[in-house]
């Protein structure tokens, strides 16, 4: 199910594999329950094993990947945008969940006996559900799920694999290249770049991004153009402003990659957004 500012999925399959969600990250948070199997999930420069029933909270922008071992394997999971519903009040909630277990990083969690059965429920509504007409009520369930981690789970210890150098310094190099593209993404052309301020091959750094994110290094390029472009339309631009400067060259190309990524135009984006608004001074 796709609403705007949420994303959500069953995933029920009888047989998987390591590459079947490989390493990526997304402008969104991510609640995922392991429902069946075994798995190991990680999130940054941490791995944690999975049980039926743990849970996953990754932030905004954290890169993360679901680890098979190709057997059956059932999840729900939900990628959710805080500032779509403020009053679900949800950023207060990320902040009491780091707080509670000292971490500003995304983690797994065990719930408690007591409170899992509702939680699953809770996370089944989200996931399952398919009513379109009020976003609110599947940001009202997630509020719940956090609540419980935040109150009623415990914290699952991960392995750190930073203390591997060789994936540090793959890890360093990864960073590197992104930072660099997001501090440049309204003036890169093309992809010269990299042999000129890494003094790495295409090939080879294509190659690090489809291990860490599955695509390759323009396709990253476009989706966090496209990012940018959601957060200037969410703050008032025009939609041809927001493609200037998100660095799209052609309007053209700029519309067409933001329907087929969002699944609604730029315009559609904004008559949501002022509509919630007018709600908003209505309810004052």
């Amino acid at each position: 199910m796709e609403l705007i500012g949420l994303y959500t999925v069953h995933k029920n399959e009888l047989t998987s594999n390591e590459n079947s969600y490989p390493v990526h990250r997304h402008c969104s948070h991510e609640i995922l329950m392991l429902i069946k199997g075994n798995c190991r999930m990680l999130i940054s420069d941490a791995e944690y094993a999975l049980l039926p029933g743990d849970t996953v909270l990754v932030f905004e922008n954290e890169v993360h990947a679901l680890l098979t071992d190709g057997g059956p394997v059932e999840f729900l999971a939900a990628q959710f945008i805080p500032r779509v519903c403020e009053e679900a009040h949800l950023d207060t909630l990320l902040d009491d969940i780091s707080k509670t277990y000292g971490k500003n990083t995304g983690a797994a969690f065990t719930f408690k006996e007591n409170v899992l059965p509702a939680v699953s429920a809770n996370m089944r509504r989200i996931c399952d559900e398919r009513a379109e007409t009020d976003v609110n009520m599947y940001f009202t369930y997630i509020r719940s799920v956090l609540y419980e981690l935040a109150h009623n789970a415990t914290l699952k210890k991960g392995v750190d694999l930073s203390k591997n150098s060789a994936y540090e310094e793959i890890v360093q190099l990864y960073n590197s290249v992104t930072d660099y593209i997001g501090a440049n993404l309204d003036n890169i052309s093309d992809l010269s770049f990299i042999e000129r301020e890494f003094h790495y091959s295409n090939s080879y750094i294509n190659k690090l991004f489809r291990r860490f994110l599955g695509i390759p290094v323009w396709k990253y390029i476009t989706l966090k153009r496209l990012d940018l472009a959601y957060n200037l339309l969410s703050d008032g631009a025009s939609a041809k402003s927001a493609s200037a400067r998100s660095g799209f060259s052609d309007y053209s190309v700029f519309y067409k990659s933001f329907v087929k990524h969002f699944g609604y135009s730029p315009s559609a984006l904004r008559r949501h957004l002022t509509g919630a608004e007018q709600d908003v001074r209505l309810n004052e």
